[in-house]
């Protein structure tokens, strides 16, 4: 298979176990189970192998569709297209960085809910043009409703404005809900009445779109202590900020989600999950090309994207290999 002592079948199998468990496991389960002897060390080069290719495949149809100044082809039809995005922090090469997690969410023309995910330990710019080649695969550039749904992090609505402008941009309200708490705490203690009373006041009036109100109430706030100035500035300024991303009534009446759980969702399961067990190293590259195989086995077009792989992968694996003899 592609230069791999192993059936294009055995391959399939095997690849997608290694995408749901251990690399250790998934070759104890091909021994056990399937009678198929495949080491963990080939068995990680081998999956790494299948994730890069897919991994240059997706940057190949992004690069094309910006070279050519053309929208990339949509693959589904949505009558409502939904953009997630968060981070998690994954340990790589010695030191923690962040994986950024994307999910598109669609309703499409039958009805029905789909989405995809993409996870990548990549550059912030990279990392939005696969995110907007999925969206568009997914049928953004054609949805008559589309939106953005984040946390507060500055990078993710920098990625909103730059890639998804035409999106509806909704911050999370639990998010929100959170820095009240943190705020409502430095004035009236932790698990008191007045910090419950003051918190639900103020998150009734956002969830009502009252942001003046809201902010008239943290205005009020006597800050006489340097801590409790800065939780009220904090607070003030997270508010200010996002504004606009905080008309959770008219949300509700397009039918939006006004909470970013569907990412941080897959944060845990898409992730961490299977990259942060007790004892796993890892490096950056190693984990992307896991992750980009782990997307497709849970989005469930693993079997459709494995079935049109074989033949191009020997192509592509000699092109690397003289890429790399090359640069030596």
């Amino acid at each position: 298979m592609a230069g791999h002592a192993i059936t294009p079948q055995a391959g399939r199998e095997a690849v997608k176990l290694s995408a749901q468990m251990t690399y250790a496991e998934a070759s104890e389960h091909l021994r056990e189970s399937h009678g198929v002897r495949i080491a963990k060390e080939p068995l990680e080069r081998l999956t790494r192998t299948v994730g890069q290719y897919w991994i240059d495949q997706d940057r190949k149809v992004a690069v094309q569709a910006a070279e050519s100044h053309q929208a990339i082809a949509p693959q589904r039809s949505a009558s409502q297209c939904l953009i997630f995005a968060d981070g998690v922090m994954v340990h790589t090469d010695g030191q923690w960085h962040e994986a950024r997690v994307g999910t598109v969410r669609i309703h499409n023309e039958a009805g029905k809910l789909e989405k995809s995910s993409i996870a990548r330990l990549c550059p912030l710019d990279e990392f939005g043009q696969d995110l907007w080649r999925k969206a568009c695969q997914m049928g953004y550039s054609q949805a008559p409703v589309t939106a953005f749904i984040a946390d507060g992090s500055h990078w993710l609505w920098g990625l909103a404005q730059g890639r998804f402008s035409g999106a509806i941009q909704i911050v999370d309200f639990w998010h929100v809900c959170q820095h009240v708490s943190e705020c409502s705490v430095a004035f009236f203690g932790e698990g008191t009445d007045a910090t419950r009373q003051w918190s639900l006041e103020v998150c009734g009036n956002l969830r009502a779109g009252l942001v003046d109100e809201a902010l008239q109430m943290v205005e009020k706030l006597p800050g006489r202590s340097q801590a409790r100035r800065e939780a009220k500035h904090q607070l003030i300024t997270y508010l200010t900020n996002n504004r606009e991303r905080m008309d959770y009534p008219r949300y509700e009446k397009l039918g939006l989600p006004i909470g970013s759980g569907e990412v941080e969702a897959q944060c845990k399961t898409l992730v961490q999950a299977r990259c942060k067990q007790a004892g796993m190293r890892w490096s950056s590259l190693g984990i992307e090309q896991l992750l980009r195989v782990r997307c497709a086995v849970r989005d469930e077009s693993y079997d459709g994207q494995f079935g049109r792989w074989n033949e191009n992968l020997v192509a592509w694996q000699a092109r690397r290999q003289a890429s790399h003899k090359k640069a030596a």
